[in-house]
């Protein structure tokens, strides 16, 4: 099958480097939050240019520790209606969530959000959105879900620089995909490290240490964390790639009556997904399947219909659109050019 997702593939370019870091893990016994997880968070700090990263066990707990640690409970948060349902989840156990439709890339409108103790907007696709459109009560806190854009930029800077606190996930379908579900998150403010890490340890700087306040466990582990590790250092390599399985596709397709999500004109995208806007997407995903390629519906859940009531779905049009006509191809940094020529050519035969 030409999938959506890596597998063996990325294990095999990896392989030696991350089979003589599990070696060492397990003949050190340092299996929780050590030598890589440190690592990868100098190198997530890096690439961000923030002053501090925690990486913790999966993007959603990272969300849900942000949340915790900058107090955002029982308050009123605006989130997008589409997106993956992480984001608005977290928010929504804890708080009253306000749902806001997204522009025509699929991004959450930003222009009037004055009456929010806090924002949680989301980066699609690999695509950021467009911060300078953000508009916000002097109080208001910006949590930014980076999980699928990590190496993107918007006017230069990368994304997770924005906001008070930006979040990562490196689940097996991200930018740096592993075989398990961690995630980090990033911030500048000095004051709020020990909070960060409390709230990471159900709520306690140690073992020994007494309760600081709300927390979860989200202790990464060295395992995923070498994943990470590695990872990281093929990241602007495996971008390149997706990009320039995007402008296949792009010129390929040039013709057909569909709409190629592309990022604005201040973002330098790192091209997560290939993701399009289809009238038909039942039937062309179907018929790619029948090839033997995996197309994917990203995403199909008008979160304010779940979280507020079936009366709310004809609120957020643009949400319904894209609920109903996105699909995405396969472009992962493994796939081999008959590949990637087999996948344009049966989408173009779709339309023949």
């Amino acid at each position: 099958m030409i999938s959506n997702v890596a597998g063996d593939r990325l294990y095999n370019q990896i392989h030696e480097r991350l089979n003589d870091a599990y070696h060492k893990i397990h003949t050190s016994g340092n299996w929780i939050d050590s030598v890589h997880c440190r690592s990868a968070e100098e190198k997530i700090k890096k690439i961000t240019g923030r002053k501090h990263a925690r990486l913790l066990s999966s993007g959603t707990s990272s969300i849900m520790v942000a949340l915790l640690s900058w107090d955002i409970r029982n308050k009123k948060v605006a989130c997008t209606n589409y997106s993956y349902v992480a984001s608005a989840s977290q928010a929504a156990l804890i708080n009253d969530v306000e749902f806001t439709d997204v522009d025509d890339n699929g991004l959450m409108l930003l222009d009037n959000h004055f009456g929010h103790d806090a924002v949680i907007p989301v980066s699609l696709y690999g695509n950021t959105i467009d911060y300078d459109n953000l508009k916000i009560s002097d109080h208001t806190k910006v949590i930014v879900d980076c999980a699928q854009s990590l190496g993107a930029k918007y006017k230069g800077k990368a994304d997770g620089s924005f906001g008070d606190a930006a979040v990562f996930s490196f689940a097996r379908n991200k930018p740096i995909p592993t075989a398990g579900t961690h995630g980090a998150i990033v911030w500048d403010d000095d004051g709020m490290t020990d909070m960060i890490k409390a709230v990471s340890n159900n709520g306690k700087l140690g073992r020994t240490s007494s309760i600081k306040g709300f927390g979860i466990n989200a202790i990464p582990m060295e395992l995923q964390a070498a994943q990470i590790d590695i990872g990281l250092d093929h990241m602007g390599e495996w971008q390149m790639k997706r990009e320039l399985i995007h402008e296949h596709y792009m010129a390929e397709f040039d013709h057909l009556p569909l709409r190629i999500i592309q990022p604005s004109e201040h973002c330098d995208s790192n091209y997560h997904k290939f993701a399009m806007l289809v009238d038909d997407r039942d039937g062309l995903r179907d018929y790619l399947a029948r090839f033997d390629i995996q197309s994917l519906e990203h995403y199909t859940d008008n979160f304010a219909e779940f979280f507020h009531g079936k009366d709310q779905k004809n609120n957020f049009p643009n949400t319904n659109m894209f609920c109903e006509k996105v699909l995405t191809l396969p472009n992962h940094a493994w796939l081999t050019d008959a590949e990637i020529e087999t996948v344009s050519q049966k989408v173009k035969d779709f339309y023949k």
